[in-house]
C-alpha cells in the first residue's frame, strides 16, 4: 500500500486512541458507528461503490492507519495515497485493526420485501466524530448525483497546526482549565455496577425547547444542560455538580468540514437550586459553559487520564441545518428502556436529542441505579423542561 508518511495526530484523534489504550480488548468495537444511507431507486452496486471510492479520494480519514509508539503519546497517522473500499459486509462488534487498514466498511443492502437499496457503514469513531458523519452523507448523495463536494481540510495538516507556535498557549491555557475544574470538584464516591439504559422520548417538540431557548436568552445546548444540572441536584440531593460536555471544536471555519475525530470532553461546575426559576440559572449555565467550550482542545497526555466516574457526561445531538420546526403541539411522553451496549466509558451519561422531539437517552454503570432510579430520573428531567417551556413563554 503506497503511502504519504507519518504524521501527528490532531488533539481529537489523540484523546480517542488514549481511550482505546487503556480499554479491554472485549470493549474495542464499542468506538464503531453502524451507519445507514438510503439511496435512490435503481443505483446499482457500481454505482455506490464508485460513489464510495471518490468519497475515500477526498477525506483523508478514510484512507489512514495509525502506527503505535512506545510512547503513546507518539502514535503517528500515515494516509494511504489510494483509496481502499472493502463493500464487504461487516458487524460492529467486529474490531477494526487500525495498524493495518481503513477504520471503516460498507455494503449495500435492500431491505425485506424489496424497496430501495441502503448502503450500511461500520466507522470507526477515530475517523469520523457526529459532525463528520453528517459531513460523509451530504458529499456521498452529492457525489452519486454526478456532483463535486467542497475541499476538505485534511487531519493531518490541523495536527501540524496543533502543535505550531501559535497553538501552543492555548493547549496550555486548556490543559490548565482542565486541571483546575477537575480539582474545584466536589468529588462522590462511585462504585460501578449493571448498565441500565433508557430513553424518554419527552413529547417536547423541538420548535418549543428552541423557543424556550431563545426566550431566555440562552442556547439550546445551555437548556438541556440546566435542566441537566437541576434534575443531578434533585435526585442526588447535591447542588454542585461536575458535569462533562462533549465538545464538537469546529468553531473555527478552517475545520468546519473536516472528517475527523474532533471531539473531547471539557468539565463545568455547576450549582443549582431546583426550585428557583430557571431563567437566572441558565444564564449561569451558559457562562460556564461558552468558558469550558473555549478551552476544548488540550493534549490530552498533558492532562490526567479521564475519570469517567468522576461527574456526569453530557452530549448534544443537533436538530439538522435544514430541518422543519413543525410540529409544535406537546404531547404525551413515555419511557422506553433499550438493550444494553458499550461498557467503557462514563458511568453516567445523557445524549440529548432535538428534532422532532426532545429525546433523553440515559446510560447508567452505578451502584444504586436500577430501572427505577433510571426511571425517576428521566421523569424528574422530563417535567423540569416542561417547567422550563412553560416559564419560558
Amino acid at each position: 500500500m503506497r503511502s504519504q508518511g507519518g504524521h501527528p495526530l490532531t488533539m481529537g484523534q489523540l484523546s480517542m486512541w488514549r481511550a482505546l489504550s487503556v480499554r479491554p480488548a472485549e470493549q474495542l468495537w464499542e468506538s464503531n458507528q453502524d451507519l445507514v444511507w438510503s439511496v435512490p431507486a435503481g443505483t446499482t452496486e457500481e454505482q455506490v461503490r464508485n460513489a464510495l471510492t471518490a468519497l475515500a479520494a477526498r477525506h483523508e480519514s478514510l484512507r489512514t492507519v495509525y502506527r503505535p509508539a512506545e510512547d503513546p503519546g507518539g502514535v503517528r497517522q500515515v494516509v494511504l495515497r489510494d483509496p481502499l473500499v472493502h463493500i464487504t459486509e461487516a458487524s460492529a462488534r467486529e474490531p477494526f485493526d487500525l495498524a493495518a487498514q481503513p477504520a471503516w466498511r460498507a455494503w449495500v443492502r435492500t431491505p425485506d420485501g424489496g424497496g430501495s437499496p441502503q448502503v450500511h457503514l461500520v466507522i470507526h469513531h477515530i475517523a469520523t466524530d457526529g459532525a463528520a458523519v453528517r459531513i460523509l452523507e451530504s458529499d456521498f448523495h452529492l457525489l452519486l448525483r454526478g456532483g463535486r463536494p467542497a475541499d476538505a481540510p485534511a487531519p493531518r495538516e490541523v495536527a501540524e497546526r496543533q502543535r505550531g507556535d501559535a497553538f501552543r498557549a492555548r493547549l496550555a491555557a486548556a490543559g490548565e482549565y482542565r486541571r483546575r475544574i477537575v480539582a474545584a470538584a466536589p468529588r462522590v464516591p462511585v462504585s460501578r455496577g449493571p448498565l441500565v439504559r433508557a430513553c424518554a422520548h419527552t413529547g417536547i417538540p423541538y420548535d418549543a425547547v428552541r423557543q424556550a431557548a431563545r426566550g431566555l436568552q440562552v442556547t439550546l445546548p445551555t437548556l438541556l444542560l440546566t435542566v441537566y444540572a437541576q434534575a443531578l441536584a434533585l435526585t442526588t440531593g447535591l447542588t454542585d455538580q461536575l458535569l462533562w460536555q462533549l465538545a464538537a471544536n469546529r468553531l473555527d471555519p478552517s475545520v468546519r468540514r473536516l472528517v475527523s475525530s474532533m471531539t473531547q470532553w471539557v468539565p463545568m461546575v455547576t450549582a443549582s437550586d431546583p426550585d428557583q426559576p430557571v431563567r437566572p440559572m441558565a444564564r449561569e449555565v451558559n457562562v460556564a459553559a461558552v468558558r469550558a467550550m473555549q478551552h476544548g482542545v488540550y493534549d490530552p497526555f498533558a492532562v490526567p487520564p479521564m475519570d469517567f466516574d468522576h461527574g456526569s457526561f453530557f452530549t448534544f445531538i443537533p436538530a439538522p441545518a435544514d430541518t422543519d420546526p413543525a410540529p409544535s403541539e406537546i404531547v404525551p411522553g413515555r419511557i422506553e428502556f433499550l438493550p444494553p451496549r458499550a461498557y467503557s466509558g462514563a458511568s453516567f451519561y445523557l445524549m440529548a436529542r432535538v428534532h422532532p422531539y426532545v429525546q433523553l437517552t440515559l446510560r447508567v454503570m452505578r451502584s444504586g441505579y436500577g430501572r427505577a432510579e433510571v426511571e425517576r430520573f428521566l421523569t424528574t428531567m422530563t417535567d423540569l423542561l416542561l417547567r422550563a417551556v412553560k416559564e419560558a413563554a
